[in-house]
């Protein structure tokens, strides 16, 4: 884990480098499936490009939770604060270019925009009309509201993770295991099934069915702990390793918590949604 953290600013280099000169649509796949915990760097990058993408944006925003960092606000976090920079970017009209398509985070079968981020976005307003807009940091701004956009992400082969090992490598290198598109990607235009290899069908799939679950951090959170402790009492490591993994279990045992707690409040506002 030290090692990870010694790397942090020079893994975060690596990935804007191989970003420089590469088109929206390369930034905007990366940025779906980039780990937050360790590339603020990265993202704050992608976010203040003269040509990202509106879509870049609205997924990035509505990534984090922003009901509940509203709802938060008063602590002025970092990710509240990078997500009132974002807005006052939306609000100024710097997301000129809109051409990738964006219904939502996560489109259910037969969607064709994601009903849960339209219910966030009515909390978010129906909040900023019962705290007065002038009371609070940032409101809602509806050019992030889906659906925009219309066409697919077009990248080459080298932009696929799943096909370029350099890649795979700045992914892995910030906290990320890539592997198959985001369905979220294939939203509007997709390439007929025919031409997706079979193995990736399957494992989009696999995926759909794990985040539709309000309980999918647990179970990460759950392997997690169990490989951590299962590795030190196979290698006996030095003592401070076990402080770090009590730290590290507790940290994340309250972040997986908040995390079921805002899934099951999602899941709620799609079961109510119209």
């Amino acid at each position: 884990m030290a090692d990870k953290f010694d790397n942090y600013d020079a893994e975060q280099r690596a990935m804007i480098d191989w970003l420089t000169g590469r088109s929206p649509d390369a930034r905007h796949a990366i940025a779906e499936d980039l780990n937050f915990d360790f590339a603020e760097d990265v993202f704050e990058w992608i976010l203040t490009q003269p040509d990202c993408d509106l879509a870049t944006a609205a997924s990035y925003f509505w990534r984090t939770e922003p009901f509940d960092l509203l709802e938060n606000s008063d602590s002025r976090s970092e990710d509240s604060l990078t997500v009132q920079r974002l807005i006052e970017r939306v609000n100024a009209g710097f997301y000129r270019r809109s051409e990738i398509f964006y219904g939502g985070q996560e489109l259910w079968e037969g969607e064709k925009v994601c009903s849960w981020t339209i219910a966030e976005a009515e909390e978010l307003r129906e909040f900023a009309r019962a705290h007065g807009d002038s009371n609070l940091p940032w409101t809602l701004p509806e050019a992030l509201v889906p659906p925009f956009g219309h066409r697919a992400v077009r990248i080459s082969d080298e932009e696929y993770p799943d096909k370029s090992e350099e890649l795979r490598k700045l992914f892995a290198g910030l906290g990320t295991v890539c592997g198959p598109i985001p369905a979220s990607l294939m939203a509007a235009d997709p390439p007929p099934k025919s031409m997706l290899p079979q193995a990736r069908q399957l494992s989009v799939g696999k995926i759909t069915e794990l985040r539709r679950s309000a309980f999918a951090p647990l179970y990460l959170y759950l392997a997690f702990v169990a490989a951590g402790w299962g590795l030190i009492s196979v290698f006996q490591p030095p003592r401070y390793v076990y402080n770090v993994m009590i730290i590290c279990s507790v940290h994340f045992g309250i972040m997986t918590f908040a995390m079921v707690l805002s899934g099951m409040k999602r899941k709620r506002a799609k079961q109510a949604a119209p």
